[in-house]
């Protein structure tokens, strides 16, 4: 009788078993694709278009594959599922990201020892045959500054001993700004961001005071700047690769009380604006974009100031954040990305009447480019 009981309560369960997958099936089916997932900030995989070719070669097959991982309906909640099992289970660290204490921090970088020497050599000889004033900022990221943060047990790369490698090879001309020191004197305030890879606008202020005085910029202080929140619900690329649910980030902007009129062209699609934040850039996928619109090959920006000085800005994002602080010092500023900068650097250098010069990058970044010896040489 028992048995009896059991097969019917089996023949039962598969049978709802069977109804929810074809209801699943179903809505799948017909539920609109999407183009982009919010959870991971990535295009998603429409269904693929049919060739022959592509189904011999097995490309076909793969798209289709994908397509139906990709566009599974509540994908999104799954991976902050995922996320949450992690984090009750004990998971310290998802690919390169920790699951630290009330925040997520990326991995430090390994050095691709043969491009970085080449990168510094590049760096170096652009220095010395132009000689004007140059400086090197290299930011530490979370990992470094904030370690405290990390998972219990967590085995880093060693950060400090790659900027030190870095710094002992820059030829002597060259300033070395190293902002170590000075941020881990502010290690428990905002420096970075919970959920993003950047540091905050308060990491980049303190970095700023130490390069105006490097600089001779004079003194700075933060009662020279009028602060704006522009965001409290900033979810960045480290959230979007773990699926993170419950931390967010808010995002400040400094405005200088000293900034005269000026104008910021974008050459890459010749648009010109009278503000270097942009507010649909706080309405993307990425809310960092408020800084510049993002990363672009060339910026050129003119001040109404008296300044006879003139900064070449070859950096990295971190340097986004950065550029509402040089703002009052420069009569110009023309902002270099080497990663989708393709124009003779000699000529933006002469056209631009450059006397300043500030390499400005952090170091995950700079231990891994492949990009600056190419536009520097």
């Amino acid at each position: 009788m028992k048995q009896k009981r059991s097969e019917i309560a089996a023949r039962y369960i598969a049978r709802i078993v069977f109804g929810l997958m074809c209801v699943v099936l179903m809505i799948n089916i017909l539920a609109p694709d999407k183009a982009t997932s919010q959870a991971e900030n990535r295009s998603l995989q429409t269904f693929p278009k049919f060739d022959s070719e592509d189904v011999l070669s097995g490309q076909f097959s793969q798209e289709l594959n994908n397509y139906v991982s990709d566009q599974f309906v509540g994908r999104d909640s799954l991976i902050h599922i995922r996320y949450l099992l992690n984090k009750l289970t004990g998971v310290k660290k998802i690919n390169d990201v920790y699951l630290g204490n009330g925040t997520l921090i990326q991995e430090n970088s390994a050095i691709n020892e043969e491009q970085m020497n080449r990168n510094i050599n590049a760096i170096n000889n652009f220095c010395i045959n132009h000689q004007v004033r140059s400086g090197f900022l290299l930011a530490p990221n979370a990992a470094n500054i904030q370690s405290d943060n990390l998972p219990a047990y967590s085995n880093t790369i060693d950060q400090d001993a790659q900027m030190d490698q870095i710094f002992s090879m820059l030829d002597t001309s060259i300033t070395q700004i190293d902002v170590r020191d000075t941020l881990d004197k502010h290690k428990d305030e905002y420096l970075y961001y919970h959920t993003d890879h950047h540091w905050t606008s308060l990491a980049t202020f303190y970095a700023f005071q130490q390069l105006a005085s490097s600089f001779e910029l004079g003194e700075v202080k933060k009662s020279d700047y009028t602060v704006y929140q522009v965001s409290d619900n900033f979810k960045g690329t480290l959230a979007k690769k773990v699926g993170s649910v419950g931390i967010q980030d808010d995002i400040e902007i400094y405005v200088s009380d000293n900034i005269k009129d000026y104008v910021m062209m974008d050459e890459s699609n010749g648009t010109r604006t009278c503000s270097i934040y942009n507010s649909k850039g706080l309405e993307s996928s990425n809310p960092y974009d408020v800084f510049l619109g993002g990363n672009t090959g060339l910026v050129q920006i003119e001040n109404l100031n008296d300044s006879d000085r003139h900064l070449l800005l070859i950096k990295d994002s971190y340097a986004n954040s950065m550029v509402q602080f040089l703002l009052p010092y420069y009569r110009t500023i023309t902002i270099v990305d080497p990663r989708y900068f393709y124009e003779d650097i000699e000529r933006i250098f002469n056209l631009n009447l450059i006397t300043d010069v500030l390499f400005l990058y952090n170091t995950n970044t700079f231990v891994q480019d492949t990009s600056i010896a190419d536009v520097l040489e």
